[in-house]
């Protein structure tokens, strides 16, 4: 039977043609917007679901797909599915991306790292006004980072931080040590270990376990000074918390690239909160993502016997 591709994402052109060759003899359409998506799964029928979700084509215009009768496996463009709520496994098949844009996210979380600790966003506001004025930092060498969550981007973060000459430790469910962790601990310990760090940056999964984990209190207990990163997703921080330690000065620096509420709106308080970065969940947006994306949905089917 031939099998029916049906590809949830805006820009066919991101890899129509990577597609077209490498799942020759099936069918492949596209939906590329949240109208398009009702019609093309009763047009097409499809087996196979590749989904990628983004501010403009949301995750919940790609449900319908995830409970179509005629769907076996949903693909998800990206590491995390906790937005797709719960699904039959006897029915559909849910894969995923995880680790595949993992090194650029770690690039950007020591961009931002660099960035909080030199002053640049201090430097730019001098640059607006004509200031010239130079200040001392901090060296990244020799500081502590604390990782919570080391999966796929924690790990490639905590190697790179390494590198940098920066002491690292992390944290996990289980505390499965790691090469380049200099000292793991399990999430019960999370609180003994936050007074240690000079930086913590935060890459968990989104789950009954980790939302809001990263409450006041642990806000709290993080060294006077330090900054704090979140690449994963907004319900695991408090942000009121985390404002309120800018505004009063008990954390340094903060760079936030997931929100409890995305699009940010433009009168949300977070964007005038001192020494705070802002970017717009962006993080691991390398130009051909979308293609790094299908490439894994091909080299899973190349595994997966037809259903």
């Amino acid at each position: 039977m031939t099998s029916r591709i049906l590809v949830l994402h805006d820009t066919p052109s991101d890899f129509a043609g990577l597609l077209a060759a490498r799942c020759a003899g099936a069918v492949v359409e596209y939906a590329t917007s949240p109208e398009q998506v009702l019609p093309q799964l009763a047009a097409v029928q499809p087996t196979a679901v590749l989904s990628i979700k983004h501010s403009q084509f949301p995750g919940e215009a790609h449900l319908p797909a995830l409970h179509f009768p005629s769907v076996r496996w949903f693909h998800v463009g990206g590491s995390g599915v906790d937005h797709l709520g719960t699904w039959d496994p006897a029915a559909v098949t849910v894969t995923h991306s995880a680790g595949v844009l993992a090194p650029f996210l770690a690039e950007t979380a020591v961009a931002a790292m660099f960035s909080l600790v030199v002053g640049l966003p201090r430097y730019a506001d001098q640059q607006r006004a004509r200031q010239w004025r130079p200040h001392r930092f901090r060296a990244l060498a020799g500081q502590t980072l604390l990782i919570v969550g080391v999966g796929s981007v924690g790990g490639e973060l905590a190697t790179r931080a390494k590198a940098l000459g920066m002491r690292v430790l992390g944290v996990r469910t289980r505390a499965a040590p790691h090469p380049a962790v200099d000292r793991m601990v399990s999430s019960a310990d999370l609180h003994a270990v936050l007074p240690l760090a000079d930086v913590v940056s935060l890459h968990m999964r989104l789950d009954a376990t980790t939302t809001g984990m990263f409450d006041a209190a642990a806000v709290r207990a993080m060294k006077p000074g330090a900054l704090l990163l979140n690449s994963a997703r907004g319900a695991v921080l408090d942000e009121d918390a985390l404002l309120a330690a800018l505004r009063s000065g008990a954390l340094a620096g903060a760079w936030l690239d997931v929100f409890s509420q995305e699009p940010l709106p433009p009168e949300h308080p977070l964007w005038d909160a001192p020494n705070l970065l802002i970017t717009p969940h962006c993080a691991d947006q390398v130009t051909d993502f979308p293609r790094r994306f299908a490439e894994r949905f091909c080299d899973l089917r190349d595994q997966r016997p037809p259903r």
